[in-house]
């Protein structure tokens, strides 16, 4: 017969085995993140890209009916997408998407509501997906270039600096660059 205290081993080695294993059944993997698929977008339709030139022309018309004078260029840069790091580019695809797609949605032009349907939607899908491209900044190593950093801080600013017409003027007549040369850089990768 056993004695008491290899009964006691042998209970406790047979629980631990039970106790270890989980109630309730759990997944092998956790869902990953999103890979970035913006290299889809290397190039839009044509259909898509003529619902943007109507939405600039019809902007474009309503303009002249209207006085603003806006200084400021406020998507301008004096440096092109292909001098930052590979990583760098859709952080700034992703920035001036967000503030595009908030501009364009907040305009108050009946006539510009219709035509900015299909444009909005485009942006919008390119926004999400753009989204999984851009990784958080680490807290140490990488940091943004000086021009960057400071080209992100102005567009951020803008919303307090600039006037809605302002921000409108700026977003509709950058659309173009932003669709043609910054959203084709990104979606080509190393290849810009």
């Amino acid at each position: 017969m056993a004695t008491p205290n290899i009964l006691v081993m042998l209970f406790s080695v047979l629980m631990s085995g039970v106790i270890s294993k989980p109630l309730i059944p759990t997944p092998n993997h956790f869902p990953t993140q999103r890979s970035c698929q913006i290299s889809q977008f290397k190039s839009l339709s044509p259909r898509e890209l003529e619902a943007f030139k109507v939405a600039k022309d019809t902007y474009e018309a309503s303009m002249l009916q209207t006085e603003r004078k806006c200084s400021s260029k406020l998507f301008h840069r004096n440096w092109d997408l292909r001098q930052l790091r590979l990583s760098d580019r859709p952080r700034v695809l992703k920035a001036e998407l967000n503030l595009t797609l908030e501009v364009l949605k907040a305009m108050d032009n009946p006539d510009l509501e219709r035509v900015l349907a299909q444009p909005l939607q485009t942006l919008s899908h390119i926004n999400q997906e753009i989204q999984s491209c851009v990784t958080p900044l680490p807290s140490r190593g990488h940091k943004l270039s000086g021009r960057l950093k400071h080209w992100l801080h102005r567009l951020s600013e803008s919303r307090k600096t600039e006037s809605q017409g302002c921000l409108e003027a700026s977003a509709m007549l950058n659309l173009f660059r932003l669709l043609t040369q910054d959203l084709q850089c990104v979606a080509h990768g190393d290849l810009c």
